[in-house]
């Protein structure tokens, strides 16, 4: 279930589900489309023609292509469309893979959307737990208060020890604040997803383990 939209998501692979969260926590992301299909099935076939590739099919009929992600941002200057396909290091090589990427950026050209391939190495399993463990705040129906998590944001960075594991650091703003541990474990999530508390994403995020700021 989504977060910035409230409806499911369909989700193909591990890198997907990690690239969709990173875009969930960006502030000027107003809209994610998954699997989104390029229906103009006339400019995909010529494009296949031009590139010497095969467009699938499915029976007698085209199948559109579909882009793994179609994501809306608000800007200065109104709102702009991106395309991003993650793929793994090994897909981003095949030789098939490649062509049926051309096919995408080439079409992304002519509807003047910028196109990337996202690569994917440092999207693990261990980036995808912490992603898991901070968006839980969601999963558990809380309802973000922007002043409960300023006072929260303030009262953790304040009372910060590199050495002192999460949990008690948790139970320490509970105790200060005069909350609930539980309210306040959730609070710490949303705080770390919002990027108000901006944690170190390459370092192991556990209850029983000292959290790793970037700062640090």
């Amino acid at each position: 279930m989504g977060i910035l939209m409230p409806r499911k998501y369909h989700l193909l692979s591990i890198q997907e589900r990690i690239y969709f969260f990173l875009l969930e926590r960006q502030s000027d992301v107003i809209d994610i489309r998954e699997q989104f299909p390029i229906l103009q099935l006339n400019a995909t076939l010529q494009l296949c023609g031009e590139l010497g590739i095969r467009h699938s099919r499915k029976g007698r009929y085209p199948e559109p292509f579909t882009l793994d992600f179609l994501i809306t941002r608000r800007t200065s200057s109104g709102l702009i469309y991106e395309a991003r396909s993650v793929k793994t290091p090994s897909d981003a090589k095949d030789p098939i893979v490649r062509r049926r990427l051309a096919v995408e950026y080439r079409w992304c050209e002519q509807q003047a959307i910028d196109w990337r391939l996202v690569s994917s190495p440092s999207f693990t399993a261990d980036l995808l737990s912490r992603l898991v463990f901070m968006r839980s705040w969601s999963r558990e129906g809380m309802k973000p208060d922007q002043d409960s998590a300023d006072t929260f944001t303030a009262a953790f960075l304040k009372a910060y020890r590199p050495n002192a594991t999460l949990r008690a650091q948790i139970e320490g703003c509970a105790k200060n604040l005069k909350r609930g541990y539980r309210y306040c474990l959730n609070e710490f999530r949303y705080c770390a997803w919002s990027n108000r508390i901006q944690i170190d994403l390459h370092s192991r995020l556990a209850l029983n383990l000292p959290v790793v700021l970037k700062h640090d």
